[in-house]
């Protein structure tokens, strides 16, 4: 009988495991899809478990609290999952980086920008909601800008090496550049104006080349260049 036992344990431990994973990703799911259409503030811990199905223990022993939950959903957005592998170090980050054409380059990065920002633009926007009622939420906001800059600057340091950016513009403006670009802009242009995501990951794929790389504003100049000639000549022949 002890022989026996000893036997089962591993398989029961897994399915145990199996079941705390599966429920601890019903919460997360729930709290992030509550923080996004409610706010962190109007949310509660009751709701939360109603939602995933589970009771309020089992909210608090399976992630935490409501701060714990945000930072949570927040860094399960970013990813794609709630493995505790960084998003630079994932198979996918570390393909795009090796990318030798700074063009290619940022239209991956643009590509993966935009399938991130749709996981994340509503937890994000939640997280700055939060920011004004909560501090451990407003160490939670300001560590996130942080993190983001911290990748922007990455990006510029990828471009640096892969030929240079835009003559005139120094390295501090242009990872601001890409650091505006971010969660903020996809909730602007797709959760409320209605831009499809492809649309936003092609406008952003443009916006980085022309901003950033050299050359990248020359088409703009002679499609500029053309419609003032041809103003011009409207305006010449008028008179």
């Amino acid at each position: 009988m002890k022989v026996g036992s000893e036997v089962k344990r591993p398989y029961q431990s897994t399915l145990r495991g199996a079941q705390a994973q599966s429920t601890r990703e019903a919460v997360i799911a729930a709290a992030a899809r509550l923080f996004a259409q409610k706010g962190y503030a109007a949310t509660s811990i009751d709701e939360i478990a109603a939602a995933a199905g589970v009771s309020r223990a089992t909210v608090f022993t399976s992630v935490g609290g409501k701060a714990k939950l945000l930072k949570t959903a927040l860094d399960v957005a970013i990813v794609g999952d709630d493995e505790p592998v960084a998003l630079p170090d994932r198979p996918r980050s570390k393909a795009i980086r090796a990318e030798p054409d700074p063009r290619k380059y940022l239209a991956l990065y643009a590509e993966l920008v935009t399938e991130i920002d749709g996981r994340l633009s509503g937890i994000h926007e939640a997280v700055r909601g939060a920011a004004d009622v909560d501090p451990k939420a407003r160490a939670l906001w300001e560590s996130h800008l942080a993190q983001h800059r911290r990748g922007a600057a990455n990006v510029i340091g990828d471009l640096t090496r892969k030929g240079g950016i835009r003559p005139g513009l120094d390295p501090e403006s242009a990872a601001d550049i890409v650091w505006l670009l971010g969660p903020g802009a996809y909730d602007m242009l797709v959760r409320r104006r209605g831009w499809s995501p492809s649309r936003f990951q092609a406008w952003l794929t443009e916006t980085f080349i022309s901003q950033l790389l050299p050359g990248g504003t020359e088409p703009s100049r002679r499609h500029a260049s053309k419609k003032t000639r041809a103003v011009e000549r409207r305006q010449g022949q008028a008179k």
